[in-house]
C-alpha cells in the first residue's frame, strides 16, 4: 500500500462480486477503503485540499447545491480536518473516489446523517464533469450501497437531490431507490427525498 495513506491493512473481505472491501488503521480509527473494477474509494489525505477545493468550487458540480464556495485550497484542508473529525466521532463515511489508474480524487461519496440507532443514513455524492456519464458515479454508488448493508447493517439508505437533476434521479431509481413525495428537506422546497430500504 502507498505510504501515503498511512494505514496497515488488518484485514480484508469479499462483499459483493468483483468489489473488495479493505480495512486501513488511519489515525484513531478503522477506515473501509473500497476497490472495484475501475474505482478506489479512500479515506481524503492533506493531498486532496486542491480537488476538495476544485470541487467545491465548480459550477456544474454545484448546480444542484446550495452551500458556500471555498475561497482557497487551506479551506480544502480545513474541509478534510472536519470529515476526519466527524468520521473520528462518529459512523460518518467520507471517500474520495479516485481512478485505479491515477492517485487523485475525481469525485466524493458519503454515507452521514446517520439515525440515532445508525440504521438509517444518508447518501452523497460529486462528480467532477469530465467524468460524467462513463458509469463511474453508479460504479461508486453500488459499492457503497453494499457496504451499507452488508456490513454497517444498515436498513435504510435516504439521498436528497434536486428536482431538477435527472441523472442524479435517474442513477437513484436504477438502485431502486423510490422518490418519497411526504418528506421534504425544510432548507430546500426543490429537493427530493429518495429511500431504498434493506433487499428482502
Amino acid at each position: 500500500m502507498p505510504s501515503r495513506y498511512r494505514g496497515t491493512t488488518f484485514g480484508s473481505q469479499m462483499f459483493a462480486e468483483g468489489t473488495t472491501l479493505l480495512i486501513y488503521m488511519s489515525l484513531p480509527r478503522a477506515f473501509p477503503e473500497i476497490k472495484t473494477k475501475n474505482l478506489i474509494l479512500r479515506r481524503l489525505v492533506p493531498q486532496d485540499r486542491k480537488a476538495i477545493f476544485m470541487l467545491r468550487n465548480d459550477k456544474e458540480v454545484n448546480r444542484f447545491i446550495r452551500r458556500d464556495i471555498m475561497n482557497s485550497e487551506t479551506e480544502g484542508l480545513a474541509f478534510i480536518e472536519k470529515i476526519w473529525s466527524n468520521g473520528d466521532r462518529g459512523p460518518d463515511v467520507f471517500w474520495a473516489i479516485c481512478l485505479n489508474t491515477q492517485p487523485d480524487p475525481i469525485g466524493s461519496v458519503c454515507l452521514w446523517n446517520f439515525s440515532e440507532d445508525q440504521k438509517l443514513a444518508e447518501l452523497g455524492y460529486e462528480l467532477f464533469p469530465v467524468f460524467q456519464g462513463r458509469g463511474l458515479m453508479s460504479e461508486a454508488v453500488k459499492a457503497v450501497l453494499d457496504y451499507a448493508f452488508n456490513h454497517l447493517k444498515l436498513t435504510t439508505i435516504e439521498a436528497y437531490t434536486h428536482k431538477d437533476n435527472i441523472p442524479s434521479k435517474k442513477m437513484l431509481v436504477k438502485f431502486q431507490f423510490r422518490h418519497v413525495p411526504d418528506k421534504m428537506d425544510t432548507d430546500n422546497e426543490n429537493i427530493e427525498v429518495y429511500s431504498l430500504q434493506l433487499p428482502k
